[in-house]
């Protein structure tokens, strides 16, 4: 079998690495037919079960969530030094995040320029970020993870459908996400309501 991951592959392999760093569970086989838009649950185990014959997954039988990642490696390998990376579109509440009308398109780059390793793109709208070097059209790279520390640039989710990238200030009960560009004004989220740390910022593309 071809250790080659087709593009569907990488959609489900970047989607579970993604729902195990949010969640720690593993998500089902209908989960997974659901977020990357597949009808059929036999299709899905056929899928993961490719992914577990080229070593990216191990799964455990007879369970419904017993699928794990085979290494840490947060996004495939297609080539020593290469990185597949679907582009998502913006996120909105109540839609799966790899669903096929959120994935525009898999791009395939140079690991290396990325200070983190990303498990999928995002297009920046806006220019919030400007003098973090982050400019309107960027591509970023987000490596998946629901926790951040005080200072960290993330990757948010907040109420309203909103996906912003910002610097996030942490200290004590007190939680802002701080633009770097004249203009912009921080934002405070309600921890208690639809806030939600969906990555850190790992790099960006520019032009593509």
């Amino acid at each position: 079998m071809s250790l080659t991951l087709t593009t569907r592959q990488q959609q489900i392999l970047a989607f579970i690495r993604q729902r195990l760093g949010a969640t720690r569970e593993a998500p089902s086989l209908e989960e997974i037919g659901q977020a990357v838009g597949i009808a059929h649950v036999s299709a899905v185990r056929k899928h993961v079960r490719a992914l577990e014959a080229k070593g990216h997954l191990v799964v455990a039988p007879n369970r419904s969530r017993g699928i794990r990642l085979a290494s840490p490696t947060p996004a495939p390998l297609m080539e020593e030094g290469l990185l597949a990376l679907p582009l998502i579109g913006r996120i909105a509440a109540g839609e799966p995040i790899f669903s096929d009308n959120r994935v525009e398109r898999t791009l395939t780059v140079a690991r290396d320029i990325f200070r983190l390793r990303p498990d999928y793109l995002v297009r920046v709208m806006g220019d919030s970020m400007r003098d973090e070097g982050i400019l309107d059209g960027d591509l970023v790279g987000v490596h998946a993870s629901a926790v951040a520390r005080h200072g960290q640039v993330v990757a948010a989710r907040l109420e309203h459908d909103r996906f912003t990238i910002k610097r996030l200030y942490w200290q004590g009960d007190v939680i802002r996400l701080l633009p770097n560009s004249p203009g912009h004004h921080p934002i405070t989220p309600d921890p208690t309501e639809d806030f939600a740390i969906e990555g850190l910022f790992a790099g960006l593309l520019r032009g593509c």
